[in-house]
């Protein structure tokens, strides 16, 4: 009677250990599901400031048709990898540094009110980016946290899981500093 009991138990942990690594397992499949589909929303904001962008540039190309390496330097969105959003952005960032650039040539194209409206456009862009990419690192660090977490990073080994990446703010250190703020009035 009492090997029945043991094998009774030892069946019993198999179970509860079974169980617990379906849970693990399933969780880590619902995470890594809500950080794709927060990468996505990203993806969504980019294309979204992607064609601003690009009404920017048709409006500064009719005030600036010879400025051809401004808008040369567009590029396509290819979301997927945190890496890949991270170089979209920079790459956005860049393209818009040229064309604020180009406006400063040219007052016209800087008071224009098409323009200006698109400005205000890539900023309420910029604020929904912003959200949007918090969403996916909070999203991102729920799964670190349960990916580094005992017992699920055993099964998150087992899956072949391991920590992602964070979606980075390019320059940090210079908006850490008002070093170089301009004061004069």
């Amino acid at each position: 009677m009492d090997s029945n009991i043991y094998l009774a138990v030892v069946a019993l942990l198999v179970l509860v250990i079974l169980i617990r690594f379906i849970k693990a397992s399933n969780r880590l499949n619902r995470y890594q599901v809500v950080v794709k589909e927060s990468k996505k929303n990203v993806d969504i904001a980019l294309a979204k400031r992607y064609d601003t962008i690009c009404e920017l540039i048709k409006v500064a190309k009719s005030f600036a048709t010879h400025e051809k390496a401004v808008f040369a330097d567009l590029v396509q969105l290819r979301g997927g990898s945190v890496q890949e959003i991270n170089k979209a952005l920079q790459n956005q960032e860049q393209a818009l540094g040229k064309i604020y650039a180009l406006a400063e040539a040219y007052p016209e194209l800087k008071s224009s009110a098409e323009f200006v409206n698109l400005q205000e456009q890539i900023d309420d862009e910029n604020e929904q980016l912003a959200a949007a990419k918090r969403i996916v690192n909070g999203n991102i660090s729920t799964f670190n946290q349960e990916v580094v977490s005992f017992p699920v990073s055993i099964v998150a080994k087992l899956k072949g899981m391991s920590q992602l990446d964070f979606l980075v703010e390019e320059d940090l250190e210079s908006k850490k500093s008002i070093d170089k703020f301009d004061y004069e009035v």
